[in-house]
């Protein structure tokens, strides 16, 4: 999976309160070339979209202090223009049509093979750089 365009560094932020998969995210991300911003809460990330630019957003469903879809619907003005992905336990399909409903551009179902993630995240930054 490489970046077509090596001139731009695509931002992402991941919201998981997770640390051991946070962790491990944020190393394939940088190893992959792209700038990772990785925060526990949806209170760190809402401040974090309110200071930076990020391209692509990601979260977990289930963070310590709201839900990942309450997440999204709370930045909904700040995250418009970026790409949006919710990553939702196996078979929870209540938040499946939820995520969508919100305008959630991709859900991902956990567990999930990091380059599913990586596919998805290379796919959504390509038709950024045609759109």
């Amino acid at each position: 999976m490489a970046i077509t365009n090596r001139n731009t560094k695509p931002k992402i932020l991941l919201v998981e309160s997770n640390e051991l998969l946070r962790d491990v995210l944020r190393e394939v991300f940088e190893k992959y070339g792209y700038c990772i911003v990785a925060v526990e809460t949806a209170k760190d990330g809402s401040q974090i979209l309110r200071d930076d630019c990020h391209d692509i957003v990601i979260s977990d469903f289930d963070l310590k202090d709201r839900t990942g879809v309450e997440f999204f619907k709370s930045m909904k003005s700040v995250c418009s223009d970026k790409t949006t992905i919710l990553m939702i336990n196996y078979g929870d399909l209540d938040n499946i049509s939820g995520a969508k409903k919100h305008g959630i551009h991709h859900v991902i179902e956990k567990p999930f093979l990091i380059r599913e993630l990586l596919q998805i995240v290379e796919e959504a930054f390509q038709s950024r750089l045609t759109a």
